[in-house]
């Protein structure tokens, strides 16, 4: 079940702010990423380097919903697979080539395959193309009467424009949602974070998520919307706001993306956190 509840007036303010202020991508008119991480995406399989952590040129960089961020490798061909959040008819996907230091990087020839099964099992080629250079908002789309039903998408960048590294900045899937099963499960306890923000204590109840962590003495509180908990957070060491977007992964760890509230930053998270579950009881904060 879906649960979604403000913790204040406030706090829905920043969301919508956040929202109106994202940067737009190729889409179906009125359609949503269905593949971004805000939307409850995720990317499962990637090229070993970089790392999933990596917010230089890592893969979460194809789905935070920012053109101004971007997967790096070395050139040659590069696998990825992608988790919808639900089963999903597909009417189409869309590329992001521009804002890279070097055109040349640019991914080129691609395949996509598509599975309802899993996400290693019952894949099938629904669409290859060619990207072009420099070119945000490559929409390739699917007649009505040919739109696959999937849950999991591989994508296959086959070569580049020549340089010895490839890259791109978002994969984006957009279409209908035919499930509205994903759920976050009660997220109350003691956790022991990753990536320098130490520990940290929630709180998950019907009025919304709260907390706390140990870096600049941080707070927080946000709501759960599907798989995925959206959160504003007060560092009151440093007097810092920002705004971050988290899932539960499979294996338990919780993994966020994290960007400093401002509209210079509106562009692009900018941090990567993590944290493993330690006890089902929070401490206070």
């Amino acid at each position: 079940m879906t649960r979604i509840s403000f913790r204040s007036k406030t706090l829905l303010s920043v969301f919508a702010v956040a929202a109106m202020s994202a940067p737009a991508i190729a889409k179906e008119s009125g359609s949503p990423d269905l593949l971004a991480f805000a939307a409850g995406g995720r990317v499962l399989e990637h090229p070993d380097f970089p790392a999933i952590s990596s917010m230089s040129a890592g893969p979460l960089n194809l789905i935070d919903g920012s053109a101004a961020t971007d997967w790096e490798g070395e050139a040659g061909e590069s696998v990825f697979v992608f988790e919808l959040a639900e089963t999903t008819e597909i009417h189409g996907f869309a590329f992001d080539t521009a804002g890279l230091n070097r055109d040349t990087k640019s991914a080129k020839d691609f395949v996509v395959e598509v599975s309802e099964t899993s996400a290693t099992k019952g894949f099938s080629e629904v669409m290859g193309g060619t990207l072009k250079m420099a070119k945000n908002g490559q929409s390739f789309s699917f007649k009505p009467e040919e739109r696959p039903t999937a849950q999991w998408v591989r994508l296959t960048i086959l070569n580049n424009y020549g340089d010895d590294y490839t890259a791109f900045t978002g994969f984006h899937a957009y279409g209908k949602q035919l499930t509205q099963e994903a759920t976050m499960p009660d997220l109350t306890g003691k956790y022991m974070g990753g990536n320098g923000w130490g520990r940290l204590n929630i709180t998950d109840s019907d009025d919304g998520v709260a907390g706390c962590y140990a870096y600049q003495q941080g707070e927080f509180e946000g709501v759960v919307d599907g798989r995925v908990l959206k959160i504003k957070m007060h560092q009151r060491a440093d007097d810092q706001m920002l705004d971050g977007l988290f899932q539960l992964m499979d294996s338990g760890e919780l993994v966020g993306l994290v960007r400093n509230e401002g509209k210079s930053n509106l562009a692009f998270y900018a941090a990567y956190y993590s944290a493993e579950k330690e006890s089902g009881k929070p401490n206070s904060c």
